[in-house]
């Protein structure tokens, strides 16, 4: 499964590819059929580690439901390599909230790329009739994330010492998704 534009393509990681990646970064490109990242890679920093093992883990848990568990990998399409992750929490709560991180290499950073994809990453998320919200925190400091989540008319919502919480809501009408090339399974509460 897939979600593809002009510039990228969103793709969620298996069990088996979250362990390649985690184990040999290089390797688990290349198997995905993509270029080989220079160094440094996303997965240098300890903090993206952590947040990978923790997704392999909930995907074990529950590999039918895969997507709603994992890192997407953010493909550029012109350049057929990973320059980000977007990363799912569970399906739709009992709030029909689903919980969302992004991160971009910031080679990458100021060309609109995370916005494109929380774009596309939130618009399959309401193509499912619980989720109502898509939800983000970030950082107080990290003015470059709240643009991305202002372009997509998320509002500020909750302020805890270190983090602002953003909403994303659910498209009154004309709502429009991105392209989705492959098939899932319909979304679980986690």
């Amino acid at each position: 499964m897939r979600l593809t534009d002009n510039r990228l393509n969103l793709r969620p990681l298996t069990a088996a590819e979250l362990a390649l990646a985690l184990d040999n970064y290089a390797a688990a490109e290349q198997s995905l059929g993509l270029n080989v990242t220079a160094s440094p890679t996303l997965l240098d920093d300890e903090e993206m580690r952590y947040a990978m093992r923790v997704r392999h883990t909930k995907v074990l848990q529950d590999e039918q439901n895969y997507p709603w568990l994992t890192n997407w990998a953010i493909i550029h399409q012109e350049e057929q390599r990973i320059i980000g992750f977007l990363i799912l929490k569970g399906g739709p709560n009992e709030q029909g909230e689903v919980i969302l991180g992004y991160v971009i290499d910031e080679r990458y950073w100021g060309q609109g790329y995370a916005t494109e994809a929380v774009r596309h990453i939130t618009a399959w998320i309401f193509n499912h009739s619980d989720a109502r919200w898509v939800i983000a925190d970030t950082e107080k400091d990290n003015t470059a994330s709240h643009r991305v989540l202002q372009h997509l008319d998320a509002e500020l919502y909750r302020e805890t010492e270190d983090l602002l919480w953003w909403r994303i809501p659910r498209p009154a009408i004309g709502f429009s998704s991105a392209e989705n090339t492959g098939t899932l399974q319909g979304p679980q509460s986690i």
